[in-house]
């Protein structure tokens, strides 16, 4: 039976424009989806015009709960979201195409061209469309063409469908958003926990740069913090590349004695320096940990500090730089 509207699909598209820099830029885009509450969206960007070498490539995957994005040039290379409503960007990135795969060609500025051609063998319906607010130069009015049998898009002014499959298979592989074995990844985990539920610290591991390790197994019964910086940090001697970072690590070494009262631990993120001569932010005394990658932070919700209570409740966490008067109550309410 044939289904116009949403549906399991499998499309690819081809997209070709020039770039201001005069040369052409070829993207495919391949989706595939159970009819938008689930969607596998595969982004190939070419480093040539006949599309043969790919430049950049990406993946992002909607299991309808978590989002699993790749990118090679991200490190680590995959990032699994488990709350995306606080990512609405990463979450929107796939299902917008629900929206322009199956767009309303009868909207409002669209006339029937009472006309059909083939493409990809399917019979295709067009419509010329009016550009509510065209780009300086380019037309006021542009051609679209969708499945007569399905109302799905096969062609667009800069894209046109290279390959479409209706009920694809599906398997439990299609939709995960398990990172593969062995692969370097992150978890960003819900800065805010649902509702009626207190969040608890996850259980990490992080190597101290002095030597040896500490994980949550060893912080157990007491409170303790944890305070992220990045390596940037030590490259700018006026502390500009993260405002009021360094200031706030600072801050939190006087108010916590040292790192003692509660116990305090600053986590470097990146390259801790050659042998010798170590990216240390000057003044900092605290006990240092150290991970390359934001592994564990992630774990924090990509957290700046985590305030964490001798039950493992995390008390307070902030994505941003805290304030002297956030710090002093965020302390206050582990003691």
């Amino acid at each position: 039976m044939t289904v116009h509207g949403p549906q399991p699909i499998e499309v690819q598209y081809l997209q070709k424009f020039d770039t201001d820099e005069g040369g052409p830029q070829v993207t495919r885009y391949h989706l595939i989806t159970d009819g938008g509450t689930k969607v596998r969206l595969k982004i190939s960007i070419y480093g040539d015009p006949e599309a043969t070498v790919v430049g950049e490539e990406y993946l992002t995957t909607w299991d309808g709960n978590r989002v699993l994005v790749f990118s090679q040039s991200n490190e680590p290379p995959y990032t699994v979201y488990e709350a995306p409503g606080e990512h609405p960007d990463e979450v929107q990135r796939v299902m917008s195409w629900a929206g322009f795969i199956w767009s309303t060609a009868q909207s409002s500025g669209c006339t029937d061209l009472k006309t059909t051609k083939t493409i990809i063998g399917r019979t295709a319906a067009g419509y010329r469309c009016v550009e509510p607010s065209p780009e300086p130069g380019a037309p006021a009015t542009s051609e679209v063409w969708f499945d007569q049998a399905t109302g799905i898009m096969l062609q667009h002014p800069l894209m046109v469908a290279e390959k479409l499959v209706l009920d694809p298979a599906i398997t439990a592989t299609t939709f995960s958003t398990e990172p593969p074995p062995g692969a370097r990844s992150t978890v960003v985990a819900a800065e805010h926990p649902a509702s009626g539920k207190s969040k608890q610290a996850p259980d990490f591991t992080l190597e101290l740069v002095k030597g040896g390790r500490i994980g949550l197994k060893d912080l157990v019964g007491q409170p303790f913090v944890l305070a992220f910086f990045p390596s940037d940090l030590a490259f700018d001697e006026s502390g500009d590349a993260f405002p009021g970072h360094r200031e706030a690590l600072l801050k939190l070494q006087t108010l916590s004695d040292n790192g003692t009262k509660p116990r305090v631990l600053a986590v470097q993120e990146g390259s801790l320096g050659k042998p010798g001569y170590p990216l240390a932010v000057p003044g900092l005394t605290l006990p240092l940990a150290h991970e390359d990658t934001p592994t564990v932070n992630g774990l924090f919700a990509l957290a700046s500090f985590a305030f964490v209570g001798a039950d493992s409740t995390i008390v307070a966490s902030y994505n941003r730089v805290p304030t002297e008067q956030e710090l002093t109550q965020s302390l206050a309410a582990l003691r």
